[in-house]
């Protein structure tokens, strides 16, 4: 029996020993694993995605260098509002439509009109976001430079180059697709970038089982 019990004490050790060391490992290469910040080239379509207004900002600069030719934005705005949203409206208080503010915020830093263009009808993931987009372009093979944020830059050009195969699709974050200094002494950010990292596992395995 004792030397059972040391048997498992010692495999669930050797099994500590191999998790502290991976959790070492990831956390060194998190944000190598996270974000993908490379040279950019020129492209047909900024594509901003929603959940960030600041995203509009990088957009703009990617217009005002040519490096794109107009502006694609991601309309986020719930498709069907929930039991609250309802009776909140009926109240008579109205929600602001995020996706006219986000036409507003463009038109105010000197984007005209006709360089602005709207995708899809309540996206609620960047999966969605990428199959309205798909659905936008139909047959033909644009090229795309996705707009998002650091910590979700890897993951969101995996998900867009799964959906538009055709399409050359690149990726770019405000102020760059890297870390900030010390981020892991941010227990926000840290924990916003472990959260991102289990739904890039759970993204992968999706992939692959879907074969």
């Amino acid at each position: 029996m004792r030397m059972v019990l040391t048997t498992l004490w010692r495999i669930f050790a050797t099994l500590c020993a191999f998790g502290v060391i991976a959790a070492v490992l990831i956390g060194i290469n998190l944000e190598r694993l996270l974000m993908v910040d490379v040279p950019l080239i020129k492209a047909d379509h900024a594509v901003v995605l929603d959940g960030n207004n600041a995203r509009l900002l990088r957009a703009k600069e990617l217009l005002d260098q040519g490096l794109v030719s107009d502006i694609w934005i991601s309309n986020g705005e719930p498709a069907h509002p929930d039991d609250i949203e309802q009776i909140v409206e009926a109240l008579g208080y109205h929600a602001p439509d995020r996706t006219e503010i986000k036409r507003q915020i463009l038109e105010h830093l000197g984007v005209a009109s006709d360089k602005l263009v709207f995708f899809g009808n309540g996206s609620l993931t960047t999966r969605d976001e990428a199959k309205a987009l798909r659905d936008k372009v139909g047959d033909q093979s644009p090229s795309f430079i996705v707009v998002t944020t650091n910590y979700h830059s890897r993951r969101a050009l995996a998900i867009f180059q799964a959906a538009l195969p055709q399409s050359s699709v690149q990726v770019t974050c405000q102020q760059g697709c890297v870390a900030p200094a010390h981020w892991w002494k941010d227990p926000a950010v840290a924990a916003q970038f472990v959260l991102e990292f289990v739904k890039q596992i759970y993204f992968r395995f999706g992939i692959a089982a879907a074969g």
